[in-house]
């Protein structure tokens, strides 16, 4: 009785959450939505794979097995204590066990080392888990990371591609990009490169160029992302090369509206959850839902 209870608790504020950002709640049991999959993901899979897609150390590692290590971008450093002294900037600044904790060291950031170290202990304090009800992070090692800049063709930061691979096969590609110093979500296309009419906050009017390695990456996606119902492989396009960035198994923790809502339906089509219900009564039944 105490783990239905809690099973309770869980699912009522993930549902909570998820009407206060899409303003309907959830279908769980028999979701279409892509962003009711990350829901029903993040509550009933325990994939033991995504621990491994939310360490990006292990997934750095699990690259370098499948397509090599020439797509990693140089690893200066990782563990818990920074070497400020031997770093020598810039350089990227990142947690391995969570999204989005990320900062680029440059000389100038670098002569301020106790914002450096303030910063990396919020991190490493964090759970991300619980932070946004993502189960594949809570054994994930809490450590750092320093990584070597990516440049493009022109000297500026790339564009990346995220690639949503559903069984194997890309079916949508997201380019993100920066502008103003700010990560900007540019456009979405499908495979072929066309142009669908999906956005976020807005739709940028602006051309996105065919990519000129776009085989390569479909192909290192598709390489990445077989055995698995889904996944998102993210890439960073530098013109004359690719480099492999994170495997993302929770979008946007699903709680990001599409716009036009149909988006949510079409993309929510190319995953196939096998036994939705099934496998979520399943879990009900034999194990607690995961701490916070």
């Amino acid at each position: 009785m105490h783990r239905i209870m809690l099973w309770r608790e869980r699912i009522r504020r993930l549902r909570a959450d998820y009407a206060k950002a899409h303003g309907r709640s959830p279908r769980l049991l028999r979701p279409r939505r892509f962003t009711e999959k990350i829901q029903w993901r993040k509550l009933f899979d325990r994939n033991p794979q995504f621990e491994v897609f939310c360490d990006k150390l292990a997934t750095r590692e699990l690259i370098a097995a499948q397509i090599g290590p020439q797509y990693l971008a140089p690893l200066y450093w990782s563990g818990e204590t920074i070497p400020l002294d031997r770093l020598a900037p810039p350089y990227f600044l990142k947690s391995t066990h969570a999204s989005g904790q990320v900062m680029l060291v440059t000389a100038a950031l670098a002569r301020d080392p106790e914002t450096i170290k303030a910063r990396a202990a919020s991190w490493l304090e964090t759970c991300f888990a619980t932070a946004q009800g993502e189960p594949g992070y809570r054994n994930v090692p809490r450590r750092l990371l320093a990584e070597q800049p990516l440049l493009a063709a022109d000297g500026g930061p790339p564009e990346e591609r995220r690639l949503f691979v559903f069984d194997g096969k890309v079916a949508v590609i997201n380019t993100v990009f920066v502008e103003d110093g700010r990560v900007r979500n540019g456009a979405f296309h499908t495979p072929d490169w066309v142009r669908l009419d999906w956005h976020f906050t807005r739709f940028v009017e602006r051309d996105f160029a065919r990519p000129a390695r776009l085989a390569e990456m479909i192909a290192i996606a598709e390489r990445l992302g077989a055995g698995i119902d889904h996944v998102r492989v993210d890439l960073f396009d530098c013109g004359d090369r690719v480099w492999a960035g994170e495997l993302t198994v929770y979008s946007w923790s699903g709680l990001v509206p599409f716009n036009p809502d149909a988006a949510d339906l079409e993309l929510g089509r190319y995953w196939r959850l096998r036994w939705p219900a099934l496998r979520a009564i399943n879990a009900i039944l034999t194990r607690p839902p995961v701490a916070d």
